[in-house]
């Protein structure tokens, strides 16, 4: 197959010199980017739902007019993707010649006022086309059969000699299926014990996603071959491409009949309110509606039912507050409550345009242009970001890197208002510093100016470069370990009394590098984490069932902060033939820079794990798929490098 991505973009701009210190510029582009589709035009399929006989694009979402089928279509989705972006800028160079204004903005040449506004567009990827296209129900069909052989995928027929040695003949290949793929265009409703099957979908009407960017800045020539700037940056994302699981499992439901089998077990009996067999009693419990409710829509019997609710998974799933979980138990076993809204399917990977994001920043710059030997810059930000979801669904990973237990991917989609916070990518404030220092020394320097022979070639010709940076913390999440409020998606945990994380070690910690978070009593690091109120002095609790915790990344990373020097010696051989040394010490002062949980090759951000709250261990070598920026060196770093220069 073939995925067609036309674009087309058409660009006008023009510059204005309106008065010799005032230059407009003003422009607009034009882009044409028609809705992605696949050559042959047949194996072009999206959902659809029998509408007056006649197949239409809808949202797989809610089978109410029927099953969802594949059909076939010209674009894997449709929606205006015309854009239209106007820019425009202005550069002003005021000349007052004396007063306050003269002193602070200078005459002529010394300073510049610029603004600006501009529109951009970005266009979905082909390659998250094709992760769609191949998870299409009877586009691609696959035989599995495991040992001891007996059994095999639906619709396929296995060897007669699938036993056999490879020296005895093992089969190459499979006989033909019995059913032909395209029979599952229109996949059966789920039987209970079976597992729904997962597929990826567009929004039947995809927008463009477009970004309105703004400047203001202030430039001015300061003595000594400076230059400074100061400047506001704003930008606004609106209709940015988005990914999650559209068919969550809603568990409000059955969080009455949760609370109730909660405090059934609180006073010793069962969770069904009988008495337990085991320990004879005189327990009265609340019988909880859901166990009717197993029975008359459920379809099982009132053994079945008991014995469901009284399961030990299903205490297991009661002391952790975990109703997201018993909901998704509940609806593989009985389909008759209805609480994934499309029981056709398990989980519908999403892509729509319901993203948005902001970010406001401070820049400010010092410069020093390279002369006498010397060049400096500085770059200061200070700024904000926010987003209501920060994983590219269009990145490496089908579905946009989507999980349960991802603390990246949005935690109840049914209120997106909870999700919008700081970005995961955020740092509030970013310093990076260069440098590049020819010495002074040698021949035709300002010391040893006359030297010559040895001591111009072990003292002349040095060069020495610096790089800083520093940078707050990356924001981040505390996830409860369970599902507190769904089963897509672990909610977060509650916080109690909020603390900042910190960089710390326990008391007789026996595991490397420090933590962020020091439990005031030992029950979080046991797994065991108690509800939210009924221990104030911890700091992180779990939420009650139903509900998803403390707000999306409320707390802070540690900073980061490395500095690369490098040092470079020139023989001049002749003069055609120069020989440069180099020296490059990669985070020379051997400083580890911890991450956050989330990202730590040692930790987790989760209060029911054994290494909730551990950084470690960024300070060790980092995969060759992992940017340095992202956690430093991994040490010490010194490499060397010989070149000749003719």
């Amino acid at each position: 197959e073939k995925h067609n991505l036309d674009q087309y973009n058409f660009y006008f701009q023009d510059e204005w010199k309106v008065r010799p210190n005032v230059t407009l510029n003003y422009g607009v582009r034009l882009e044409l980017n028609p809705p992605s589709n696949t050559s042959p035009s047949s194996n072009v399929f999206v959902a659809s739902t029998p509408i007056a006989g006649t197949p239409l694009p809808t949202t797989p979402v809610v089978n109410a007019a029927g099953a969802v089928t594949f059909v076939p279509a010209k674009h894997w989705y449709e929606g205006s993707n015309t854009g239209f972006g106007p820019r425009f800028g202005l550069a002003y160079s005021p000349n007052f010649k004396s007063g306050l204004l003269h002193h602070l903005l200078g005459g002529p040449d010394k300073s510049v006022i610029r603004l600006g506004y501009g529109i951009a567009f970005d266009t979905i990827s082909s390659f998250q086309v094709t992760a769609a296209a191949g998870r299409i129900p009877g586009l691609v069909q696959s035989c599995t059969t495991t040992f001891p052989f007996t059994s095999i995928t639906s619709g396929c027929v296995n060897s007669s000699t699938i036993t056999n040695t490879v020296a005895g003949g093992f089969p190459t290949q499979l006989p033909a299926p019995t059913v032909k793929p395209s029979s599952f265009f229109t996949p059966p409703q789920q039987l209970r014990s079976n597992a729904p099957g997962n597929i990826t979908a567009f929004a039947p009407q995809m927008k463009l996603p477009t970004v309105h960017e703004w400047n203001f800045s202030w430039q001015r020539e300061l003595p000594g071959g400076f230059v400074m700037q100061a400047a506001y940056i704003g930008r606004r994302g609106e209709h940015l491409f988005m990914a999650y699981d559209i068919n969550q499992v809603n568990s409000d439901p059955l969080v009455p009949s949760f609370l109730i089998m909660q405090a059934n077990r609180a006073i010793g009996c069962r969770a069904d309110g009988t008495d337990d067999p085991t320990v004879p009693g005189t327990c009265v419990g609340t019988a909880p509606p859901l166990l009717s409710l197993l029975q008359t829509s459920g379809g099982l019997s009132s053994s079945a039912a008991a014995t469901f609710i009284n399961s030990s998974t299903t205490v297991t799933d009661l002391n952790r507050n975990s109703v997201g979980n018993f909901a998704v138990r509940i609806e593989n076993t009985t389909l008759g409550l209805k609480l994934r809204p499309n029981q056709q399917f398990a989980v519908i990977t999403y892509l729509d345009n319901s993203g948005d994001s902001s970010y406001h920043a401070a820049q400010f710059t010092l410069r020093r242009r390279f002369s006498s030997g010397l060049g400096l810059s500085m770059a200061y930000t200070y700024g904000k970001s926010i987003d209501n979801q920060s994983v590219d669904p269009v990145g490496a990973s089908s579905g946009g890197g989507l999980s349960t237990t991802n603390s990246r991917t949005p935690t109840d989609v049914r209120n997106w208002r909870e999700e919008r916070a700081r970005s995961d990518f955020d740092r509030t404030q970013v310093l990076q510093a260069a440098s590049v220092w020819e010495l002074p020394v040698g021949k035709g320097k300002r010391f040893l100016n006359s030297s010559h022979g040895v001591v111009n070639h072990l003292l002349g010709g040095w060069t020495v470069n610096s790089i800083y940076t520093f940078q707050t913390g990356e924001p981040f999440a505390v996830r409860s370990g369970s599902f507190t409020a769904n089963g897509s998606h672990e909610s977060r945990a509650g916080v109690q009394q909020f603390v900042q994380a910190q960089l710390q070690y326990l008391p007789g910690q026996t595991f490397a590098g420090p933590v962020l978070f020091k439990p005031v009593t030992n029950n979080i690091l046991t797994g065991n984490p108690f509800t939210c109120g009924v221990n104030p002095a911890e700091i992180f609790c779990l939420p009650v069932p139903g509900t998803n915790g403390a707000g999306r990344n409320i707390f802070t990373a540690p900073h980061y902060w490395n500095l690369d020097l490098g040092f470079i010696k020139t023989f001049q051989l002749t003069e055609r033939f120069k020989v440069q040394f180099r020296t490059e010490l990669f985070n020379v002062l051997n400083h580890p820079n911890f991450d956050n949980p989330r990202d730590a090759s040692s930790g987790s951000p989760s209060i029911r794990s054994g290494a909730f709250a551990q950084t470690c261990c960024a300070a060790v070598a980092p995969p060759s798929t992992q940017t340095i920026v992202q956690t430093g060196e991994s040490a010490r770093v010194i490499q060397f490098a010989l070149k000749l220069q003719f």
